[in-house]
């Protein structure tokens, strides 16, 4: 415990990363004693600096307070050295030194984790993939790593607890700010349903633009391999998939519509060589794994259940989904007959209106 302390403490101070920290052990032997070495010798550790950076900080700081007041608040500090560090993401080059972590979730009771990432103004469609690939891969045991950002990364981690599986957030906050705020409250039912928030930046720290693509390298590190449901050419999820690379993790896409900018970074991945998936058959495939499920296809609506002039409507859609005016115009069905038919297709809950008017599948 006197050594987490000043763990804690190097990580409060700017300009302390992986590289440097390990260099400070190395030199000194534990972090209490670099904490309290001389000014010179951090200078000839860190450089002048640093070293003198990290006098000046030093000063302000109560390690011991610090540390008292993140166990009051039930957040974890799990320093590299702790055998509940994920094994996973020790492999990669400079791992963090110190993760911070609220909820109780433990890495070492489990060995299927897989990341799912996309754009944050995801599509209908996108949503609905992502969703049922989560919720089917988490009935399957996997763990569901993501960011907990708006659009793709919120539907992964709605799909695991749908799932009744766990999931993982990997904030580019400190674990005591949920950005965005409209999900605190996923947040708070990803952690009472046995998962966990998880950072390498200090629990108050707020977002920070250059925050979000440094912590993208702890998603895919955490991971097997890394999943793109939907992400246009320049994408935070992209970022991922060149850390997954350089991680040595598998990489996913799920395709999607050539007129569609949303898919244009995912189907340019497919075109480079990342495994297409088209159900999760594909993704446990592609990462070694068996699968108990006998069917891993995406389930179809009740079509077998539609008159006539339903399935004859119905059969003009497809997953991207139609705004009113396309699908009409598509059809080629006199306006009082397409309401009419379409209205009945609602009911039934064979579609559905998503927003901004688009009629996609239910």
């Amino acid at each position: 415990m006197k050594e987490l302390i000043y763990w804690v403490a190097f990580n409060h101070l700017t300009g302390i990363g992986p590289v440097r920290f390990q260099r400070l052990l190395d030199t000194f032997g534990t972090a209490s004693a670099g904490w309290n070495a001389s000014e010179k010798d951090l200078e000839k550790c860190l450089g002048p600096q640093v070293g003198q950076s990290v006098v000046g900080e030093r000063n302000s700081l109560d390690p011991e307070k610090m540390v008292q007041k993140y166990t009051s608040e039930g957040i974890g500090m799990i320093p590299i050295t702790d055998d509940r560090y994920p094994e996973l993401l020790k492999t990669i080059s400079h791992p963090p030194f110190l993760l911070y972590q609220r909820g109780d979730f433990d890495f070492r009771s489990h060995e299927k984790y897989v990341a799912i990432v996309g754009t944050r103004r995801a599509s209908q469609y996108g949503r609905k993939v992502v969703r049922f690939l989560a919720r089917e891969l988490a009935q399957e045991g996997w763990v569901i790593v993501s960011g907990l950002a708006l659009g793709i990364d919120g539907e992964a981690h709605r799909g695991a607890l749908e799932g009744g599986g766990h999931t993982i957030a990997v904030l580019g906050t400190g674990v005591e700010v949920v950005y965005p705020g409209s999900h605190r409250g996923l947040a708070h039912e990803i952690i009472d349903r046995g998962g966990a928030l998880v950072s390498e930046f200090v629990p108050s720290c707020g977002p920070q633009r250059e925050n979000f693509p440094v912590r993208n390298r702890i998603i895919s590190g955490l991971s097997l391999g890394v999943l793109v449901a939907e992400a246009p050419r320049k994408s935070g999820a992209l970022i991922t998939t060149d850390f997954a690379l350089e991680q040595g993790r598998e990489v996913m896409a799920v395709p999607g519509s050539i007129f569609s900018p949303a898919s244009e970074g995912t189907n340019q991945l497919i075109a480079q060589g990342a495994k297409l998936v088209q159900n999760i058959e594909d993704v446990v495939e592609a990462l070694g794994f068996l699968s108990g499920k006998k069917s891993f296809t995406v389930s179809t609506p009740p079509v077998e259940e539609l008159n006539e002039e339903e399935k004859e409507l119905f059969s003009f859609l497809d997953y991207p989904g139609l705004y009113t005016e396309e699908f009409l115009q598509k059809c080629g069905w006199e306006p009082g007959r397409f309401y009419r038919v379409l209205l009945s297709l609602e009911m039934k809950k064979v579609v559905q209106t998503g927003p901004g008017g688009k009629i996609c599948l239910s």
